[in-house]
């Protein structure tokens, strides 16, 4: 996909690594799905479950310091 809503929700899932049990849980989607997702296998994720996957990942959390970790 290449999108920057796509590299966005990867770089938080990378940061957020062995969360994602949880996250899968709050975003309402599988694990599975996460998975396959930051292995690439996932050719056109959708933009919906990308949406929620970021807001979920970005609940509570400080924009400034995202964009420190991610960079």
């Amino acid at each position: 996909m290449g999108t920057d809503i796509d590299v966005q929700v990867r770089a938080l899932l990378e940061i957020r690594r062995g969360d994602w049990h949880a996250i899968a849980a709050g975003a309402k989607v599988s694990h599975s799905w996460i998975s396959q997702f930051m292995r690439g296998l996932i050719p056109n994720p959708g933009v919906a479950t990308l949406r929620r996957l970021r807001a979920h990942l970005m609940a509570g959390v400080d924009q400034q310091t995202v964009v420190r970790e991610v960079r």
